[in-house]
């Protein structure tokens, strides 16, 4: 099992990223390979997010981030 952890800054509506990270979360649960996702929302910057992501390996997540779907989804 392989843990990414990201730290992401929102610059635009905090209400249109969780949209889309919504979206992709269902996309990439449906991936091989994916087994869990968690969205951490601080408190003491609330446009700062952590993201915690499970995967059975490295190559799966490569191989779901690479599909034309993610792509289009990452371009929102």
């Amino acid at each position: 099992m392989v843990t990414f952890i990201n730290q992401l800054t929102v610059t635009g509506p905090v209400e249109e990223f969780e949209a889309i990270s919504a979206r992709l979360s269902e996309f990439m649960s449906a991936q091989p390979g994916y087994l869990s996702h968690r969205l951490l929302r601080s408190l003491r910057r609330p446009n700062v997010f952590v993201e915690i992501a499970e995967w059975q390996e490295a190559a799966a997540h490569q191989a779901a981030v690479r599909t034309d779907d993610f792509q289009a989804l990452i371009r929102e």
